[in-house]
């Protein structure tokens, strides 16, 4: 397909007819490739800016058996719920890497502090960031986390692909997707109870004193668990309902706006 999808009803067509197709060998070796992959067959041109790929919605793929973390998104906690961080916090509970600095890069899960001695907790409004020496770090608000996660991925076109190897090369039969809409703080601690979702610190003292904080990123192990972190889902390959009708149900259930052209 040459030409980019024209419409949602458009799309969820296209995608619909890559689902009949059955296996379909990569186009480019890689993690990347699947979402190269798919793009290629809707007719979508790469695009390596952060914004919405497909007729004003974000899409994305995954493998449905992966071990990739992925970013969701990146959050400082609030100055104010901070009790020590950046070079404190790395001065006072961090290690020296093998260039010789001081550094704390860890990723840190609920209840099991790490080999560093961090964890996460949580209660109905709050996520808490724990050493098990020095007690909380800092804390983020799920307030916050809402309003991030909502920014970031306000509405969600989901493609999973169950994976095939075949010559040396993967092969992906797109077939299972969700539209999804509606942050669902609840299903997030669970994903995070469950160290699917995850904190990752990423920080360093340089020379000069300062720190160099690459962004403390929320991270998702898989991303096929994404369509549990929202309360509005829709599946795209349901047989008893065609394009339009998707697109229909999209509007009104899902309360995103996807613009056709005018």
């Amino acid at each position: 397909m040459n030409s980019e999808p024209s419409s949602f009803e458009d799309l969820i067509e296209r995608l619909q007819k890559i689902k009949d197709m059955g296996y379909v060998e990569t186009h480019r070796r890689g993690n990347t490739g699947i979402g190269k992959t798919l793009e290629d067959l809707l007719g979508i041109k790469e695009n390596n800016v952060p914004s919405p790929n497909a007729v004003g919605i974000e899409l994305k793929s995954t493998r449905r058996e992966s071990n990739n973390l992925n970013t969701l998104f990146t959050k400082e906690p609030p100055r104010d719920k901070r009790d020590i961080w950046n070079q404190d916090l790395v001065k006072e509970l961090g290690y020296v890497d093998s260039k010789g600095r001081e550094a704390l890069k860890v990723t840190i899960e609920v209840d099991d502090p790490n080999n560093q001695g961090f964890y996460l907790s949580y209660d109905d409004d709050t996520v808490y960031v724990n050493h098990e020496d020095y007690g909380t770090c800092a804390e983020y608000p799920i307030s916050l986390l809402r309003e991030t996660f909502t920014q970031k991925l306000p509405a969600l076109l989901l493609i999973i692909a169950d994976v095939k190897k075949q010559d040396g090369k993967e092969h992906f039969w797109y077939n299972e997707g969700y539209l999804l809409s509606d942050f669902d703080a609840d299903e997030f601690l669970k994903l995070m109870r469950e160290s699917i979702i995850t904190l990752d610190l990423r920080m360093h003292v340089k020379e000069s004193g300062n720190i160099r904080n690459r962004g403390t990123a929320w991270r998702i192990l898989n991303e096929a668990h994404l369509e549990r972190a929202y309360s509005n889902k829709l599946e795209v390959f349901d047989d008893e309902m065609d394009a339009s009708e998707i697109e229909r149900r999209g509007q009104m259930d899902l309360k995103y706006f996807v613009e056709k052209e005018e």
